[in-house]
């Protein structure tokens, strides 16, 4: 068995409404652009994942303050 590595660059495709919240707090943005890959796509998965917009809402809310707070 051959093991290759990989060396492609990981990338999270952030949605519209967080990314929104994120040119309202550059700070945020800077800190979750700082994470690593698991820990951005982890927040993201926990935004998507969300059934209500409302829920959703909060949770990109308490995002930008777990970032800016300086919690992974």
């Amino acid at each position: 068995m051959l093991i290759v590595e990989d060396k492609d660059e990981r990338t999270v495709d952030i949605p519209a409404d967080l990314n929104r919240a994120f040119s309202e707090n550059p700070e945020a943005l800077l800190k979750f652009e700082k994470l690593s890959f698991t820990h951005r796509k982890e927040y993201v998965v926990w935004i998507n994942v969300a059934k209500k917009k409302e829920t959703r809402d909060l949770r990109i809310l308490k995002c930008i303050q777990l970032l800016l707070s300086g919690k992974k």
